[in-house]
């Protein structure tokens, strides 16, 4: 991931895809509590309640007994460095000294979200291509994966949908660029991470058709319809079909042609009068066949 400046920071803790943590530029072990103490902390957005934190990490004990936990857990960390955590009363909140990967990728994610923000990272020379890998990878991993505590759940999933919209995001903008093959590389991050999603799969054939490579573009479409029928047994929206049609004059999902360019392709002395518009899918028990396809 592209991460701030190292040298601003004492300590970084890693959520992306796992956790770890360094100090002063070494790897510690941390055992199972300690961990989850500063990765609830990490993932706050500020100071939190000592109460509260105890609660989260320690549902199932009572009230005295999660308190000692967290009190034994805060001890722990003050041997590792007395300067990670700060406690301030009944609150209890990281550092300014720690760094937090997950941090860095939600600002990273809503760069690429804000339009024009990754100007920098669209120049034509090499560094700046190695730093769009980076950029792509920074959104392809999950949140500490492996955990599944219930009060994680609602972090896991809002990284999940931000980083899939700043692929969907970047996508669209690299294609834009005329970068194509970036563009191709992070949709079909979006696409591996969700397959079921459409977005991934638009900005991926909208990448393709921006190239001039057609028949890649119908290839993806067909696969995402085999996708939708094999797993929910319904079929694209009329975004994905409207995609196509300028190149293919591709039907929308009522199963209707759609005539983007009526002149186009006929030769001389053709008739003006425009051919009756003919279903080019065929209803398989409420499936469709896909795109470019031989009914």
């Amino acid at each position: 991931m592209l991460l701030a400046d190292p040298k601003k920071f004492r300590a970084r803790i890693s959520l992306i895809p796992g956790f770890s943590i360094t100090v002063d530029g070494k790897s510690r072990e941390l055992g199972n509590a300690p961990s989850r103490l500063l990765a609830v902390l990490a993932l706050s957005a500020g100071p939190l309640e000592r109460s509260a934190v105890a609660s989260t990490l320690w549902p199932d004990l009572p009230e005295a007994r999660a308190g000692a936990n967290l009190r034994n857990c805060l001890w722990r960390l003050k041997q590792l460095d007395r300067e990670i955590v700060e406690s301030d009363g009944g609150r209890v909140r990281l550092s300014d000294s720690v760094g937090v990967d997950y941090s860095d990728g939600r600002h990273l994610a809503h760069q690429v979200l804000g339009q024009g923000q990754i100007q920098p990272f669209l120049d034509a020379d090499g560094e700046s291509r190695v730093r769009i890998q980076q950029l792509i990878h920074s959104f392809t991993s999950e949140l500490l994966v492996g955990w599944y505590e219930e009060w994680l759940d609602v972090h896991q999933e809002r990284w999940r949908q931000l980083r899939l919209h700043a692929l969907d995001s970047l996508s669209t903008q690299l294609t834009n660029a005329g970068l194509y093959a970036p563009a191709i590389d992070a949709a079909t991050a979006a696409v591996a991470a969700e397959p079921l999603r459409e977005s991934g799969y638009r900005s991926l054939v909208a990448a393709h058709l921006a190239e001039g490579n057609v028949g890649e573009a119908i290839r993806t479409h067909n696969q995402y319809c085999s996708v939708l029928e094999r797993e929910l047994g319904v079929s694209p929206s009329l975004q994905m079909y409207e995609l196509l049609r300028p190149v293919t004059g591709t039907t929308s999902p009522n199963g209707y042609a759609v005539q983007s360019d009526p002149g186009r392709g006929r030769g001389p002395g053709a008739s003006d009068q425009a051919s009756p518009a003919r279903p080019s899918t065929t209803d398989h028990g409420g499936g469709r066949a896909p795109v470019g396809t031989d009914t």
